[in-house]
């Protein structure tokens, strides 16, 4: 299998997209657009910014540990702009299980709002919008696995 780890230079079709992967007892589907891995269904409740990273960094997903909460640029790369909301405006075709027509968290806090107080960036799946929300606010988790960049957060 080839390494897609970090490839962001990918435009592919969710048929080609997206691939569930067996390795992971059909928990987690790997985007081939960037490499990353995500969790197949996202749970259906939702909990405030801290206990969102504390969620992702506890799961077990497949029987593998090493998750996380996505960046703001990793999550809204779902967003399909041309599903028409409300949502999920996720691609067409796309293998994931359980995805609200709603706000989920990302990892990255708004710059100059780091504290637990503060805001972070929410991707809007019913509308495909980016946009901020107070981190003791409750959302939904949708978790990742695969390589970061610490700048990004």
């Amino acid at each position: 299998m080839a390494n897609y780890t970090l490839r962001w230079d990918q435009a592919l079709p969710a048929a080609k997209r997206f691939v569930v992967l067996a390795a992971f007892k059909n928990e987690a589907v790997l985007d081939n657009n960037t490499g990353l891995v995500w969790e197949k269904s996202p749970t259906k409740t939702t909990n405030a910014w801290v206990g969102a990273c504390h969620d992702c960094l506890n799961k077990i997903i497949g029987g593998q540990k090493g998750w996380r909460l996505p960046s703001i640029p990793e999550l809204a790369s779902l967003v399909d702009p041309s599903v028409a909301s409300p949502g999920p405006t996720l691609p067409l075709g796309h293998p994931f299980l359980n995805v609200q027509p709603n706000n989920y968290w990302s990892a990255t806090s708004v710059q100059g709002f780091t504290d637990q107080q503060g805001l972070a960036w929410i991707v809007t799946f019913f509308a495909g919008e980016v946009t901020s929300n107070t981190k003791t606010d409750f959302r939904h988790v949708w978790c990742v696995r695969g390589g970061m960049n610490a700048d990004a957060y």
